[in-house]
């Protein structure tokens, strides 16, 4: 009976070795998996939030160079951060088609300028939305329009709110990134009236499809004139020279 009580322990013995390995690839493959799934969670998260830094930087229209010669470089440009608001920064909380960035203003040359993203999932959405294809890496995708709402304006009931204002579209410089497309847009004859009482209170951008009849445009509230989110000055880094 000690024999096979010995022989018993024996295999016993002999077991543990081959359930210890199973165990330490179990542990191996489940840490590989949780690290698969956060380097996934933080790339997206970092191409998220990414924009180019040419994309973001002020753009030198001719009359903005002129500005800068003449000025030495103070240009006075001002900004306002578009995430500040639950209201700024993308066209719709649910879909997020299109998210604004990088708001510069200068008064002087009365110039404004913002970058757009978008997901080239936005292809499947306008196919399913109004049944036309849709290029994302085009350049013919969209019309672009700044609507604003003055403080000296007075809206009756029906009416739509805001006004287009009489801006021109100088510039436009693309760009992209895996799944994100970049727009930079530079509006030329937009005037804020800052400190005026015809002073704009509020600027949105309206994104509409070329060719396409819409029910509403893609909108973008881009400028909020408020205490709350004053306007700043914005500084150019040491590459942002005309």
């Amino acid at each position: 009976m000690d024999d096979f009580e010995r022989y018993g322990d024996y295999n016993e013995v002999e077991e543990s070795p081959k359930k210890s390995i199973v165990g330490i690839i179990l542990k191996a493959i489940i840490f590989a998996l949780c690290a698969v799934v956060i380097g996934v969670i933080a790339f997206r998260l970092i191409i998220f939030n990414y924009y180019p830094e040419e994309m973001t930087g002020i753009y030198f229209t001719e009359e903005l160079t002129d500005h800068y010669n003449k000025t030495d470089g103070n240009i006075e440009a001002l900004t306002q951060e578009l995430l500040n608001s639950r209201n700024y920064g993308y066209d719709d909380s649910k879909d997020g088609n299109f998210f604004a960035k990088s708001m510069i203003y200068v008064p002087e040359t009365q110039e404004l300028q913002v970058t757009l993203r978008y997901n080239t999932s936005l292809a499947r959405s306008v196919g399913e939305k109004y049944g036309v294809e849709l290029d994302p890496d085009s350049k013919d995708n969209f019309e672009f329009r700044l609507v604003a709402m003055r403080a000296s304006d007075t809206v009756t009931d029906g009416e739509e709110l805001g006004r287009p204002i009489d801006a021109t579209l100088v510039a436009e410089e693309y760009d992209s990134l895996f799944m994100y497309r970049y727009i930079k847009l530079v509006f030329d004859g937009v005037d804020l009236a800052l400190g005026t009482p015809d002073a704009v209170d509020w600027l949105r951008l309206e994104i509409s499809l070329n060719g396409v009849t819409m029910e509403e445009p893609y909108m973008i509230l881009i400028y909020y004139n408020t205490k709350s989110f004053p306007l700043i000055p914005y500084e150019p880094s040491s590459k942002e020279r005309p």
